[in-house]
């Protein structure tokens, strides 16, 4: 007993412990609802891979139009030949792009998901593998972006509750990378162009003192 108590006091293998204790339930559950969950109500969702019947069941549901993969085309698998089958019966518009959950993904691919994001028909259901990790940096930057949400509040689509564990040998830190880094260009892009249109005080006065002349 004593062995056991000491074992269980090194502090990672306690973590490690405790997460996969409270976690299992919430995993199974994941898998089970394919981690369906909503990230901006009737407009985006978010998922991992479906079979055929689960397609057609949250599409119908949710009245979903259409479908972000963030897998990319994989025309040969079974798991992309039935995606594809449930949105063609359902007249559900498709795109493919792909991205690793394991590598930072650049500010113009970023770019490039969130300007189909804005053209697609809503509501939209991204998804990746798990709908963990890709699928959580898509929401994250899609609420950041495009509907003004803190980053801080956005970010939480990165969150354990989701599947998402950057922690230990995962190499899924990346995408919390890729976010932040985006956040950071965002933020800094916005500052610069507030300083490209700023007038200070005096010049505005000016300018209102010349046009007042030409009135006159």
């Amino acid at each position: 007993m004593m062995r056991w108590y000491r074992w269980m006091k090194k502090p990672v293998v306690l973590i490690v412990f405790v997460l996969r204790i409270n976690t299992s339930g919430y995993a199974l559950y994941r898998v089970e609802t394919s981690n369906f969950s909503t990230v901006s109500p009737g407009t985006v969702y978010r998922s991992g891979q479906m079979d055929e019947a689960q397609w057609t069941d949250y599409i119908q549901k949710y009245a979903i139009r259409s479908v972000l993969n963030l897998r990319g085309e994989h025309r040969a698998a079974s798991w992309y030949q039935e995606e594809v089958r449930a949105v063609d019966k359902l007249g559900v518009t498709h795109y493919d792009v792909k991205i690793s959950a394991n590598r930072e993904v650049d500010n113009g691919a970023l770019d490039t998901i969130l300007a189909i994001m804005r053209q697609a028909p809503k509501p939209l259901l991204i998804h990746c593998q798990a709908g963990s990790d890709r699928s959580g940096l898509i929401a994250a930057v899609y609420l950041f972006t495009i509907e003004g949400q803190r980053a801080e509040e956005a970010s939480r689509q990165l969150s354990l509750l989701y599947g998402h564990f950057p922690y230990l040998l995962s190499k899924t830190g990346a995408m919390d990378r890729s976010f932040w880094r985006y956040v950071d260009s965002a933020t800094h892009h916005t500052h610069m162009n507030r300083l490209r249109n700023f007038t200070p005080v005096a010049d505005q006065e000016q300018h209102r003192h010349r046009d007042e002349l030409r009135h006159d």
